[in-house]
C-alpha cells in the first residue's frame, strides 16, 4: 500500500477532504450537463488528470475504461432507441436521429466521467488519511468511515487478483479462448476467483477487528493528525467557484 502511494505523489499529497469536494463538484456538473460536448471535454480533462495526476498508466486506464464500456455501450443503445428522435439527418436510405444520438452520447459520457473521477480519487487517496480526515474534520462516525476506507483498500487489491487469475488461466490453457462459450467460462472462473478472494479478506479483516475490539467505544483516537493544507483550501474554493460558473453558462 505504501509503495503504491509513493509512486503517485501529485494528487496523493493533497488531503482527502479537498479532493472529495472537487469530486462532488465534478459529479454535480456531470449530472447537470445534458449535452455531449461539455461532457466529452470533461472526460478528456479527467483522463489527463488520471494519467499525469494520479500516475495511472495508459494500459491500466484503458482496461478500466474498457470495463465501464461494457456497461456504457448497452446504455447508449437503449437510450438511442428510447429517447425522442428530434431532428433527423438523412444519409441516403438511412435517417440518423440527431436528438436521440446526442442524448445517448451524453448519458454514456456522463457514466465515463463519473467512473473516471471516482477512480482518480480511489487511486490517489490513502485510506488511512481518509478515515482520519472524515472522522476528525467532518465528525462522521468512525465505524461508517472505516467501512468506506475498506472499500478504497480492497478495490485495487481485487482488481490485481482478477488480473493474476486471468493470467494464470491463460498459462494453464496455453492458448487464447476460442468462441463465446470459452470466453464466458474464463470470465466466470475469474469472477469466482475474485469473489473467493474477497470473502477470504473479509473473514480475515473481521477477525482482526473483533480481536482488537473495534467499535467497543463511541470515540477513538488516531496516531496521525488530519492536516488541511493551504493548497487543499485553495483547491476547494476554486472547485466550487469554477463549478458554479460552469453551472450557469
Amino acid at each position: 500500500m505504501e509503495q503504491r502511494f509513493s509512486q503517485r505523489v501529485r494528487l496523493q499529497a493533497l488531503d482527502p477532504l479537498s479532493k472529495l469536494v472537487t469530486l462532488l463538484c465534478i459529479a454535480a456538473l456531470c449530472m447537470h450537463w445534458d449535452e455531449a460536448l461539455p461532457l466529452a471535454f470533461m472526460l478528456l480533462v479527467l483522463i489527463g488528470i488520471a494519467r499525469f495526476g494520479a500516475g495511472m498508466s495508459w494500459g491500466s486506464l484503458g482496461r478500466r475504461m474498457g470495463y465501464i464500456a461494457g456497461f456504457g455501450v448497452p446504455l447508449f443503445a437503449v437510450t438511442l432507441f428510447a429517447a425522442p428522435a428530434g431532428e433527423t439527418v438523412s444519409l441516403g436510405m438511412l435517417a440518423i436521429p440527431l436528438g436521440a444520438l446526442s442524448a445517448a452520447a451524453a448519458v454514456c459520457l456522463r457514466m465515463f466521467c463519473l467512473f473516471i473521477s471516482s477512480l482518480v480519487y480511489i487511486e490517489s487517496t490513502d485510506p488511512k488519511q481518509f478515515v482520519v480526515m472524515m472522522t476528525t474534520r467532518l465528525k462522521m462516525p468512525y465505524r461508517f468511515v472505516f467501512g468506506v476506507s475498506m472499500a478504497l483498500t480492497f478495490l485495487p487489491l481485487l482488481a490485481e487478483e482478477a488480473k493474476l487469475a486471468g493470467d494464470a488461466r491463460k498459462i494453464r490453457s496455453a492458448r487464447a479462448p476460442q468462441g463465446i462459450g470459452e470466453r464466458l467460462a474464463q470470465f466466470r472462473g475469474r469472477l469466482l476467483a475474485v469473489f473467493t478472494g474477497a470473502i477470504r479478506r473479509i473473514e480475515q479483516t473481521a477477525g482482526a477487528m473483533d480481536a482488537k475490539g473495534f467499535g467497543a467505544y463511541p470515540e477513538r483516537t488516531f496516531l496521525w493528525e488530519a492536516v488541511l493544507s493551504q493548497t487543499g483550501v485553495w483547491l476547494m474554493g476554486l472547485s466550487v467557484m469554477i463549478s458554479a460558473g460552469l453551472w450557469f453558462i
